[in-house]
């Protein structure tokens, strides 16, 4: 008799465990959610594309933090117009090659939204380790971000879409 009620105590705090809600990113495409990302704490995803002007990698850099989505650096192999130093927005450093990079920014990045480029201007997310090809999938679409906490076992069956 105790076997199956030790047997149903687990599963039920098993299940309860399986169903609390952990933190994570909704990527929306025109609207329409295209994909959930669960996010740990100190994570970072990038952000790439090809500049239009130059024809060179931009990189943007994302960490997730207490809840928080910062915006933490962007890198450019040339230093463009508009990347200076904003008292209180990071610092400029440079980095191999002439190329100049913007740290230490942490400005919130929650509904940031993005507009596509074409399948030349590769908008990729990097997130662990993987390429999530944007504009391969989503040319001159409006990407958003926003946070969405989901239960484990749901975040863990749901597919993003396959063309990711």
């Amino acid at each position: 008799m105790k076997r199956p009620t030790l047997a149903i105590l687990l599963l039920g705090v098993g299940l309860f465990l399986l169903s609390l809600p952990i933190p994570g990113m909704r990527l929306s495409v025109d609207g329409r959610p295209i994909a959930w990302l669960p996010l740990s704490a100190g994570e970072r995803f990038e952000l790439t594309w090809v500049h239009s002007v130059s024809g060179n990698q931009v990189r943007e850099v994302f960490r997730y933090q207490n809840g928080t989505l910062l915006f933490t650096e962007t890198h450019n192999p040339w230093f463009a117009a508009g990347l200076g130093e904003v008292p209180g927005r990071g610092r400029v450093v440079a980095e191999a090659g002439h190329a100049v990079a913007v740290v230490d920014i942490d400005e919130p990045a929650w509904g940031m939204v993005f507009r596509l480029g074409a399948p030349s201007v590769d908008h990729t997310l990097w997130y662990r380790g993987q390429p999530l090809g944007l504009s391969r999938c989503y040319p001159h679409a409006r990407l958003a971000w926003s946070p969405e906490r989901r239960p484990w076992l749901l975040a863990r069956f749901l597919a993003k879409d396959p063309c990711l």
